[in-house]
């Protein structure tokens, strides 16, 4: 479908929140700013960063792009809200300020939000910038999730929503409310899972987003050196769970996947990254593991097996995991040479 007329074209907002990332964002507001997409304001939130960011943005020429900057750091995902405050587009997007979108990207999103006017809020699929993507990891089809498929899918399949990717409409934050300051790493997946159930939201799989890998990232932070990226992700599940009240139960399959996968990813963890998590007590991320088995509620007898199975994996996790070269062992057996994001 081509796009209608330029004077009802939808404004879309660019929101790149930063914060000490001077040597990157440059290439986000670049990419932002070379969109193919007409309609459009790029907005640069620094979070009152203490490097030279200022001067990369003033280095940019175009009067579609607006910086702002916090007198004092309101935390990633208080600026997150504080540039959905700011958006002038009905359409926001808050793009990573070390990520790139190529030059078709909100042309291809908006293209799809008009021709499904249903859908609440769309994402791509990603890849590692300058890394090889096949077209298996691009070019996906289409998909659009109606509630509540959209929440199943997001608690069965990992990493389906990547959150520099994603462009919602205004309405829709107004509907759900900002990010909850409850949980400085995963909000952004709270909030999907609170937005995909109750509203349709799609896949998009003519483009994609470049997302940057590296020890600059708050998911090494808060995944690699140290534990508490997922114990908010355990009080997360909670509240998704707790919220659900008498659906619970519709659920419970998506449900156990979800804190299925999330107790072996801090197992994962304890064996593969005690190095890196200097300071933490082995018994912390199994405690986190015990709360997230917790939430499990068989419905079969192969259930009550994989959860006793699991529980015991928790108590002499442990001992297991301080055995010498256990993590290196895993790794190996993975194919890969070392712990690294």
């Amino acid at each position: 479908m081509s796009l209608p007329g330029r004077g009802t074209l939808p404004l879309v907002s660019i929101c790149i929140p930063t914060y000490n990332r001077a040597g990157m964002v440059g290439d986000a507001i670049g990419s932002a700013l070379a969109q193919t997409y007409p309609a459009l304001e790029v907005l640069v939130v620094d979070n009152a960063s203490t490097d030279g960011t200022a001067e990369v943005v003033a280095s940019f020429r175009d009067p579609r792009l607006r910086f702002v900057r916090n007198p004092e750091n309101l935390g990633l995902f208080g600026n997150f809200n504080r540039c959905i405050e700011l958006a002038r587009g009905t359409l926001i997007h808050l793009l990573h300020s070390d990520d790139t979108i190529p030059p078709e990207f909100t042309e291809t999103c908006v293209e799809f939000l008009i021709a499904h006017p249903e859908t609440a809020m769309t994402f791509t699929p990603a890849v590692v910038q300058g890394g090889r993507a096949g077209p298996e990891s691009v070019h996906r089809k289409d998909r659009i999730f109606p509630p509540p498929e959209g929440f199943r899918a997001i608690l069965r399949e990992r990493g389906l929503v990547s959150c520099p990717s994603v462009i919602v409409k205004r309405e829709v934050y107004t509907e759900a409310g900002p990010f909850s300051l409850e949980y400085p790493y995963s909000s952004d997946l709270y909030q999907w899972l609170r937005i995909s159930r109750r509203n349709a939201v799609a896949l998009v799989g003519g483009t994609h987003v470049a997302y940057r890998q590296g020890t600059h990232t708050e998911s090494y932070r808060l995944l690699f050196e140290s534990p508490r990226g997922y114990a908010d992700t355990a009080r997360i599940l909670a509240r998704v769970i707790g919220e659900l009240g008498d659906d619970r139960a519709s659920f419970t399959p998506d449900l156990n996947t979800a804190v299925t996968r999330f107790v072996v990813d801090c197992l994962y963890a304890l064996c593969t990254r005690r190095g890196q998590m200097r300071g933490t007590d082995p018994s912390f991320l199994a405690g986190v593991a015990r709360e997230g088995w917790a939430l499990l509620t068989p419905v079969s007898f192969s259930d009550r097996l994989r959860k006793a199975g699991l529980l015991v994996a928790i108590i002499a996790s442990p001992v297991y995991s301080a055995i010498p070269g256990i993590g290196r062992l895993i790794l190996a057996l993975q194919g890969k040479a070392g712990v690294s994001y």
